[in-house]
Parts: C-alpha cells; structure tokens; sequence
C-alpha cells in the first residue's frame, strides 16, 4: 500500500464574492458569503491530500499544524469529514489555527488576506516525522523554511517528491527552492511562476532523471515536460466564481495518477484536470 505525506500549511477559507475591487476609502459590497465556504477546509496540504483520497491511494496523511482553539478542532473535524486523516496534524499550545478570506471581485481577481497564527519555531513532531520518514511519496507545498528543510534532510533516494511550487519569499528561501528544483521528481507550476521556477533550475546543482514538470494554465489546461518533450493537455472550462485549490487538487490527481504507475504525460495532465474539474463542478 503507498504511503503518502502532503506538507504545508493548513488553512479555514472563508470565501466572498464582491460587487467591486477593494479600494482603500471605498465601501465594497459583499454579494454572496456561502454557507459552506464560511469556512470551508483550505490549504494546500488539504486540497492536495482530499484529490490523493478521492482516487482511492491508499494512506495520505496531511502534515501541519493548528491551534488549540475552536478553529482547530474545526480544522480536524472537517479534515475527518472529508476521509482524511489527522494523525500529522500537530496542536501547537496557545497558538491560533491558520485561516485565509479570500475575496473574488466580479472580473474574477481575489484578494487573499492570511493569517498564520502560528510561532515561526515550528519543527516537526515525532508522528510528522515517522509519517514523512515511512512515505513513499512525499508531496511538498509552502510550508515553514525549517519543515521544507526538515522534510528534505528525512526523504531517501528512494522516496518519490512532488513539489507544489508557490513563489513565497516569506516562506521559500531561493537557495530552498533549488534544491527542491534538483531533488524533485514532479514540479506543479502556474503559468504565473515560470520566471521563478526557471531561477531555481538555474541554481539548482542537477535534475532528477526523468524529472516531471507540469506547468498549469487555469482553464487552459496544462503543460507537460519530461526528458525534453512538452506536452499540452487542454482542460474542459468550468465557469465557477471561486477556483481556490484548482491547482492543489489538479496535483494530487496527476501525483495519484504517477503512483498507479502512469508514464505517459497526456494521461498524468488528464488525471489532474479531472480531479480539479470534479471538485470545482462539486462547488
């Protein structure tokens, strides 16, 4: 049975769509606060560990941390609710569980405001590093410097990495991120952060053999690049006012797809479109 660990940050999203762009001086009117998005499960380690779910791999285990407050258990129960396990989630004393608004103006432009609510002297627990230690994937998102280092001192030359890529100098050092560049055996990208993923190749000391790369491109759909060759996959469009996680969930469902043993780039991208395209259509 494969063992998968997913690393990063947690988050509740709350959701909101607007009449109009933020202005500073300026009312907004909110349109719509949806019930089931007010919170909603969130985070990158959520999103991508609920699309490895859903295709039936066999033991995912979210790796982060919340508070000791109502959000937290709020966080544990929905993570529950969703299949998934919470035996890597850490409960850090008197801290505050994470949470993201995330507000959609009608030309489809968010505003995120985050809120950590964590101590930056994260590390990880004992059962987060049994769990990142027995993985035979391990699929890392943006998460504190210490984890990303953490998790890349625990992985062996066997363990297989995915890297979700999120361009955050906060959180991502660029002497992190080439490594990550060079050790990775998948990259997921937006179209966005291509100058910042081709900084890291150029920093980073080699590739892995038979390195993937997929660079996502919204409704588009993806490209992907292996030993040279570039494949693009077009997405079937889903109109929806709220497409949080569409990236996340599209990399679980291709890294899912890699696992059940898949080589052929247009198959690995199909899988990720259509585990983006079910939870979109679900929301």
């Amino acid at each position: 049975m494969t063992r998968v660990a997913v690393t990063g940050y947690a988050s509740l999203d709350h959701v909101v769509l607007l009449d109009g762009a933020v202005r500073p001086g300026m009312t907004t009117t909110i349109l719509d606060r949806p019930r089931d998005a007010w919170p909603r499960l969130g985070g990158s380690p959520a999103f991508v560990a609920a699309a490895l779910v859903q295709a039936g791999i066999g033991t995912v285990t979210p790796v982060s941390w919340v508070g000791d407050d109502e959000a937290g258990q709020d966080y544990l129960r929905r993570l529950a609710a969703a299949g998934m396990s919470g035996d890597g989630i850490a409960i850090v004393p008197g801290a505050r569980t994470p949470v993201a608004i995330l507000a959609y103006d009608p030309d489809g432009g968010c505003a995120c405001l985050y809120h950590p609510g964590l101590p930056k002297d994260l590390s990880l627990t004992p059962a987060q590093r049994d769990a990142v230690a027995a993985a035979d994937w391990v699929c890392l998102t943006i998460g504190p410097r210490a984890i990303t280092d953490a998790v890349l001192a625990l992985i062996g030359d066997r363990t297989r990495l995915a890297w979700v890529v999120k361009n955050d100098p906060r959180a991502l050092t660029p002497e992190q991120a080439a490594r990550l560049a060079g050790r990775a055996d998948a990259i997921f990208a937006s179209a966005a952060e291509a100058e910042f993923l081709a900084a890291a190749f150029a920093a980073a000391p080699g590739r892995r053999d038979g390195q993937i790369l997929v660079e996502t491109q919204g409704r588009r759909g993806a490209a992907v690049t292996c030993r040279g060759r570039m494949t693009f996959v077009p997405a079937e469009a889903v109109s929806v006012a709220d497409p949080t996680g569409a990236g996340d969930t599209f990399a679980g469902g291709a890294v899912a797809a890699l696992i059940g043993g898949e080589t052929e780039p247009a198959a690995i991208a199909a899988a990720g479109n259509l585990a983006a395209r079910r939870m979109l259509l679900a929301r």
